[in-house]
């Protein structure tokens, strides 16, 4: 949830006028009024209205993901899928089950990975909001890459403990960067 306060002329040109300005839909901002503002006498001691702008990001780029993510698959061909979507602030996943998961996922998650950076690209394109989008196929990210995950932290503690370097096996850039996270915490 993000808010502004913006002062102008009546409280509804104001709300109008941030909708249009931000490019988002109406049903996801609630307004608060602050000060009336007056007309004042012969323009004199004419004063602006002020209110309180509370917007919801979170909902507004969940929806936004899902409605861009769904144009997509539908656009390559997918007919057969659902989008389960599951809250875990700030983060949103958005699992897609398919019959055609393999296809979705794609050979070492390349599929999945643009599919990421395409929703990415489009959430954060007119949002400076810390919600995070994440694209799953068929929990592919529960069931692949958190054993890599744990195994990437068990070889950290090890090259921590023995100073010998180690190595993990090639990987995807949307896995590769999921190991490195959890290695800081190391």
């Amino acid at each position: 949830m993000r808010y502004f306060e913006v002062e102008g002329g009546t409280p509804n040109e104001i709300l109008s006028q941030f909708l249009s300005q931000q490019n988002i839909p109406a049903e996801f901002v609630e307004m608060d009024v602050i000060e009336e503002g007056s007309k004042g006498f012969l323009g004199l001691g004419k004063k602006p209205a002020k209110v309180m702008i509370k917007y919801n990001d979170y909902e507004f780029l969940k929806r936004k993901a899902r409605l861009y993510l769904s144009e997509i698959l539908t656009a390559a061909g997918f007919d057969d899928y659902y989008i389960d979507i599951k809250d875990k602030n700030p983060d949103c996943i958005m699992n897609i089950q398919s019959s055609d998961a393999a296809a979705l996922t794609g050979r070492s998650a390349v599929v999945l990975d643009s599919l990421q950076y395409l929703v990415d690209r489009v959430t954060r394109a007119d949002s400076q909001s810390d919600v995070r989008i994440l694209v799953d196929v068929d929990n592919y990210r529960s069931r692949v890459i958190e054993p890599l995950k744990e195994k990437a932290v068990k070889l950290a503690n090890s090259v921590k403990k023995t100073g010998k370097p180690a190595k993990m096996q090639p990987m995807a850039t949307i896995v590769r960067r999921e190991i490195h996270i959890a290695a800081k915490t190391v």
